[in-house]
């Protein structure tokens, strides 16, 4: 995640009834590693400046440049219609090519007689993900809420969770599961990556089925063109795994 932020003051105004204000302050809020094709939002916070004191709005113009092929990539709204409230939401769309964006903000605050302005760079890695996906299935009589999935890959002689998240399954549903994984800590190599479904077995209980499904990723390495063809295709797949679920009775007393 990264929050940058740039102040600017203005000096001195030649007229003596300038307004009195805070120094603009701006910051971007969102990560700084992203996957090829991925929407990812940040916002953009602004305070300070005239717009603070009696009528005044804050706008933006952004721009975004890259070290690769761009195409396909947006970053919008590129600009806004000057409004009061200083947060703003914009969308980065990253390209389908691998490299470093670098986006520039000109923030402005601004009332009726003055205007003061500040920019704001900074930089998003776009990586190739290592996809890992799976389908779910419940395949119970009752739907089963808040099933917690846990990715974790192996390191250093234990297993080290990298993705949690939750998912719905109303009975009979399946559900295709899929991450995006950036992998920025992972050195090249093998190594061994791992879906559990409700680690701590509060949730659901299995008929059947495993709750455990694993893999072996060959990361960057060497040698491994076909694996390689498929990690950079962004296939490291846990396989289609159905999973047998059943809600867990709740807890109380039992009938004699």
């Amino acid at each position: 995640m990264v929050i940058l932020a740039a102040f600017v003051l203005l000096s001195a105004m030649p007229f003596a009834q300038a307004d009195t204000y805070d120094p603009l302050y701006a910051e971007i809020d969102g990560p700084q590693v992203v996957t090829t094709n991925s929407v990812t939002m940040y916002t953009l916070v602004m305070f300070g400046g005239p717009a603070e004191v009696g009528v005044g709005n804050y706008s933006y113009k952004a721009t975004m440049t890259g070290s690769g092929d761009t195409y396909g990539s947006f970053f919008v709204p590129g600009t806004v219609e000057p409004a009061a409230d200083g947060t703003f939401n914009i969308n980065l769309t990253a390209p389908a090519e691998a490299q470093t964006m670098t986006i520039t903000i000109e923030c402005s605050s601004a009332s009726v007689s003055q205007t003061v302005k500040t920019t704001i760079t900074f930089q998003v890695k776009v990586v190739d993900p290592i996809v890992l996906s799976t389908t779910v299935e419940n395949t119970g009589e009752v739907g089963a809420v808040g099933v917690p999935i846990s990715l974790q890959v192996y390191q250093d002689g234990s297993w080290v969770e990298f993705h949690r998240t939750t998912i719905d399954l109303a009975a009979g549903e399946s559900y295709q599961f899929q991450y995006n994984w950036t992998a920025m800590d992972l050195a090249p190599g093998e190594h061994k990556v791992r879906m559990v479904l409700d680690p701590n077995n509060e949730i659901v209980t299995f008929e059947g089925g495993a709750s455990v499904y694993e893999t072996t990723i060959y990361y960057k390495m060497p040698g491994y063109d076909w694996v390689n063809t498929l990690i950079w295709v962004l296939v490291a797949a846990l396989g289609v795994t159905i999973f047998f679920v059943w809600r867990r009775p709740a807890k109380g007393k039992k009938r004699r």
